[in-house]
């Protein structure tokens, strides 16, 4: 913080005419003998020594230019008032040469080394300040995002909605297709489930498995087991997945259980669960959907050709996967999905994965 409380405003003397920094620079090496001359007057101990506060006032205030203008005025000054013969540029030893040179070296190096740590200095400053700047449009573009993103989640979640809803007044005037017509309101709840529930991460618009499974089977809870009183359970790890196949996730489960609440019990007897699993092993994504009903050998729990079947199908197909049928030890039906975790092809995915 000193540094840059006291360092920034003298970056801007550098921006003066030359002659005024030339004469900046000497007048700061008369000071310095000036100084040196009340003090000790004329003595020849350490002639240059006194000097050397100028030379590095100079090189930080000015730049490299009059800081090697401040040693070479410095050193005219010291040999002339304060070596022997004094008054006169003559050298009677040659150690008194020797320590020009030595000062006038000094003076050299350390004018070059503060006009570096003055450039570095600045250019670290510029790139902090184009940081700063880069960031902070970096913020207004992910706020920006963001509102965006809620915008659209909020358009398509009323939209979905509002379809569902007409497609539920349709049934109610069309009894030979109610069952289709609410199968289908269903899986459109399922789909604006998926958008309600967006986030963010990692620059991508993803969605939680766990979190979205237990508010899918919630909402299924809650709509059909006044109708088909089953318990519903979910286990599910969190894994985060594109709002695409997502949704094909959701659609999927919102099919094998409303599947399994309506055929996997029979009437009477309607005592049972059903739970949703979904987890990873290696590289592929499970989903299993599993009741203790009565089993593949009751023809109304056997896969079948219907819609249903057919867009589980078709849906597992899509996220590059397959759905397997099986029975479970004692009584009930098990549904495995299993698809992989990096969609096929792609590589942008496959890295984020990786």
């Amino acid at each position: 913080m000193l540094v840059r409380r006291y360092l920034r405003p003298l970056m801007r003397v550098r921006q003066m005419p030359s002659a005024l920094r030339c004469l900046g620079a000497t007048a700061l090496v008369f000071v310095a003998f000036g100084i040196r001359y009340v003090t000790v007057g004329e003595t020849t101990i350490s002639p240059y020594l006194g000097f050397l506060p100028a030379v590095i006032l100079a090189a930080v205030i000015f730049d490299r230019g009059a800081g090697f203008l401040a040693t070479v005025v410095s050193a005219v000054l010291a040999f002339y008032f304060f070596v022997e013969p004094r008054r006169t540029f003559r050298f009677e030893q040659t150690a008194d040469l020797i320590n020009l040179g030595l000062f006038l070296l000094v003076g050299s190096f350390i004018s070059g080394v503060l006009e570096a740590l003055g450039k570095a200095y600045m250019e670290t400053e510029e790139a902090n300040r184009s940081l700063a700047e880069a960031r902070a449009r970096a913020e207004a573009g992910e706020r920006e995002r963001e509102m965006l993103l809620a915008e659209f989640r909020h358009r398509v979640s009323n939209d979905l909605q509002r379809l569902g809803s007409m497609i539920l007044l349709q049934a109610k005037s069309a009894p030979q297709a109610a069952a289709e017509l609410r199968a289908a309101a269903a899986r459109i709840q399922v789909i604006a489930g998926v958008h309600s529930r967006l986030a963010r991460r990692e620059g991508h618009v993803q969605v939680d498995v766990r979190e979205f499974l237990h508010d899918l089977i919630a909402d299924l809870r809650t709509s059909l087991t006044s109708l088909y009183p089953v318990g519903l359970f979910v286990d599910a790890e969190s894994h985060a997945l594109p709002v695409s196949r997502a949704g094909s996730v959701g659609l999927i489960a919102n099919e094998l259980v409303t599947n399994a609440l309506k055929h996997a019990f029979l009437e009477g007897t309607r005592q049972g669960a059903v739970t949703v699993r979904f987890r990873r092993e290696g590289c592929d994504f499970v989903l299993t959907v599993s009741d203790d009903g009565v089993g593949l050998a009751h023809p109304s729990t056997r896969p079948g050709a219907g819609m249903g079947s057919r867009l589980v199908r078709a849906l597992a197909a899509q996220l590059g996967g397959h759905v397997e049928t099986t029975s479970r030890a004692g009584n009930g039906t098990q549904h495995t999905l299993r698809f992989p975790v990096v969609p096929p092809g792609d590589a942008e995915h496959a890295q984020l994965h990786h």
